[in-house]
């Protein structure tokens, strides 16, 4: 029914275009008549965004299944991904604990990186950033799920105020790493690069590309020089694409993710604390810290370009219990100190403990006196149990966290879902990897060789589950220099030269000859 929709809208309105000019012949597409034409995901996607209310995007229950549809960026050395799959692939229970940290943002990212048309990859770039964690923090001081240094946060709009960090919110955040990959995808053309650029900064990348094509080098990614973590920063991205898009292969189990959104936004025109907000939204104080990791102070200051983020099922009740509120919406007030004042006796008169004054307040433990700053009171005197649980989760939300790399987990063989296949002549290590649903460097992983090179009688661990990797999506494209020779190139990427030779349907090459490998 949706082709059929399809194939008539977009012939309704070639119909149409043919009136607009009656000298003119009408050229029309001859495949729309073709009962066989299939459209790919990405046409029926921009239709869905024309035309929501006539066509509908594909739908997925499962949102890893919609984030497998959208990989597009092109593989590159395998030795250097190898590596990164090897590393993931034999921390399952860290990768896991990345995805059950992202789980309340995931579907929010997909979402934004799919109305942008940008490549699916990206979507994962928090995994390798921080690990899916709002409250990371670098030890060059790079904070939040995308790891925004303060100067570029600012860049890109995201605010730093006494009470509000923008490179913790995930919203503000990742509207600000969208605008910056494109923006540098659009300085490149490549979304490789543009992800280099994303860890090294784009003078840095446009630098080494100027002095590659000066010394008429290649200017792809594989071709620059460039800091180590820079040049593995993108195979990792690749590496956890890799297992994401067939974790059979590696053994890995993931966890389904529903396709549905877990939190949506609103504007709420007002200040008000912190408690206040959870208990509108009938919410645990620690959740909603949790979804609103930028705000850092036990009072929400409203701005306008600021959301507050809630479970989508906590929406409806929170705009009725708002709307029914009768009762005070800030309980802290602004107080200006005098020089001089004891911070203990400022404490007591507001009825407070002075290291909670002092928590609230970002003061040193070890300062006593005030020196006429302005500091944050509660309006009453005391506070509740359930106050102090408030400052105890503010106090656990404003820390930072370390980036949780994995390196502590103690990697093990991943238990893989394999089976057995017995080399027979004319046997390569791609048409076997083809075979069972893999791509070569899956194949190496697999059998821990560091070579495509396979012999007649050699046993070989394949993959029990033959899902097919994404036709056209595990080879590189690569273009030969002066020099090379089909001996060369297979020995640099680690593959047979006869493979080689075969993928290419080539006897000979040449510089500027544009070879595929695997």
């Amino acid at each position: 029914m949706k082709q059929s929709i399809l194939v008539g809208l977009i012939s309704g309105l070639c119909s149409l275009g043919s009136y607009a000019d009656t000298d003119a012949p009408a050229k029309l597409d001859y495949q729309l008549h073709n009962p066989n034409f299939d459209p790919q995901d990405d046409t029926y996607r921009t239709i869905d965004a024309l035309f929501s209310d006539v066509v509908s995007a594909p739908e997925y229950a499962d949102l890893w299944a919609r984030v497998r549809t959208g990989f597009t960026i092109p593989e590159l050395d395998h030795q250097l991904v190898s590596k990164w799959e090897n590393y993931y692939a034999s921390r399952p229970e860290y990768l896991n604990r990345i995805i059950k940290r992202g789980t309340p943002y995931l579907y929010y990212v997909v979402n934004e990186v799919e109305k942008r048309g940008m490549p699916m990859e990206i979507a994962l770039l928090p995994m390798i950033e921080s690990a899916f964690n709002p409250r990371a923090e670098s030890s060059v001081k790079a904070a939040g799920m995308w790891q925004f240094m303060p100067a570029t946060g600012k860049d890109y709009g995201l605010e730093r105020t006494w009470w509000y960090d923008g490179r913790r919110d995930v919203v503000a955040a990742t509207s600000a790493a969208l605008d910056y990959l494109n923006s540098s995808y659009g300085q490149f053309g490549d979304w490789q690069l543009a992800l280099a650029s994303y860890n090294w900064g784009p003078t840095a990348v446009a630098r080494a590309v100027a002095k590659n094509e000066a010394a008429n080098l290649g200017t792809q990614f594989i071709d620059l020089r460039m800091p180590d973590e820079t040049r593995n920063y993108v195979p990792k991205l690749l590496a956890v694409r890799n297992i994401i898009a067939n974790p059979g292969a590696y053994g890995v189990t993931l966890e389904s993710l529903p396709n549905k959104p877990y939190f949506a936004t609103l504007t709420v025109g007002k200040h008000m604390d912190v408690k206040v907000a959870a208990e509108l939204a009938e919410t645990p104080v620690e959740e909603l810290l949790r979804l609103n990791p930028g705000f850092i102070r036990p009072v929400i200051a409203y701005k306008d370009d600021r959301s507050l983020v809630l479970p989508v099922a906590k929406v409806a009740a929170f705009q009725k219990n708002l709307a029914d509120y009768d009762k005070p919406l800030l309980n802290w007030q602004p107080y200006v100190t005098k020089q001089g004042e004891s911070f203990e006796q400022l404490a007591g008169a507001f009825g407070v403990a002075a290291s909670e004054l002092k928590e609230i307040n970002d003061i040193g433990g070890r300062e006593r006196i005030a020196r006429g700053q302005t500091i944050l009171v509660p309006k009453i005197t005391g506070l509740d149990v359930s106050d102090r649980q408030t400052l105890t989760a503010l106090a656990a939300n404003r820390a930072a966290e370390p980036v949780d790399t994995g390196a502590n987990d103690k990697p093990h063989a991943p238990v893989l879902a394999s089976a057995e296949h017995r080399v027979i002549k004319g046997d390569t290590a791609y048409n076997i990897a083809k075979r069972y649903g893999m791509n070569v460097a899956q194949l190496q992983a697999m059998n821990k060789t560091a070579d495509a090179q396979v012999q007649i009688g050699q046993i070989l661990r394949v993959s029990a589950r033959p899902e097919s990797v994404a036709a056209g999506k595990d080879g590189r494209e690569y273009i030969a220099k002066r020099g090379d020779t089909f001996a060369s190139i297979s020995k640099r990427y680690k593959v047979a030269t006869a493979d080689l030779k075969k993928w290419n349907g080539a006897k000979s090459i040449q510089a500027g000859t544009k070879l595929v490998i695997y």
